[in-house]
């Protein structure tokens, strides 16, 4: 094959890449608002309503997350002005800020009545290190289809089960709903021809 067959098959291949990608945003959208909002219950649950005041959640977090908490809640403030709410920071914060809260750092604070008290979907002998290992597994490979990452060779398959069962802890019918309107795999299937 000549130079210019090698650069229509990458062309073809990054074009493949950036529709598969395309085909995942939903979902990988939909699990994190899961994920999140779940997370957010517990530390409503466990703390208040606004857990963020105060400096009882504050403190228990690592400098670079109380920090990152403190800026999004100042900048909501300041843009939101009056309509400002708990909403409003939660979807501010990074999903890199909830997926820490994960881990083992934090288990006697939000996780003493297991993981499924948030997920109520997770299997009962589910763990909080191997719950955190499939969310953090699910972060990163949102971070490279967010990236431009070429994906089609990171076993994506796989990765967009993880992100359903994932989902399944939370919400069965957010589940259900990636189901219906997105198709990962049949993309995989249209891989072109070399």
């Amino acid at each position: 094959m000549g130079p210019d067959g090698c650069k229509h098959s990458a062309l073809r291949t990054y074009l493949w890449n950036s529709c598969l990608c395309a085909e995942l945003y939903f979902p990988l959208q939909t699990a994190e608002v899961c994920l999140r909002n779940a997370i957010a219950g517990t530390l409503q649950r466990r703390f208040t309503a606004n857990w963020f005041d105060g400096t009882t959640v504050p403190n228990m977090l690592t400098g670079k997350y109380r920090d990152h908490l403190a800026e999004v809640v100042s900048r909501e403030r300041h843009r939101k002005g009056a309509q400002f709410s708990v909403d409003h920071v939660i979807s501010g914060l990074s999903f890199g800020f909830w997926v820490n809260l994960m881990t083992s750092r934090y288990k006697n604070w939000l996780w003493q009545q297991g993981v499924q008290r948030t997920f109520p979907g997770a299997p009962a002998q589910l763990n909080l290190a191997d719950a955190h290992r499939k969310v953090d597994r699910l972060r990163q490979f949102r971070n490279k289809v967010a990236h431009h990452y070429a994906i089609f060779d990171l076993a994506p398959d796989a990765e967009y089960e993880n992100l359903l069962q994932v989902v399944s802890w939370a919400s069965p019918r957010a589940c259900w709903l990636i189901e219906q309107l997105a198709d990962p795999v049949a993309i995989m299937g249209k891989r072109p021809a070399y």
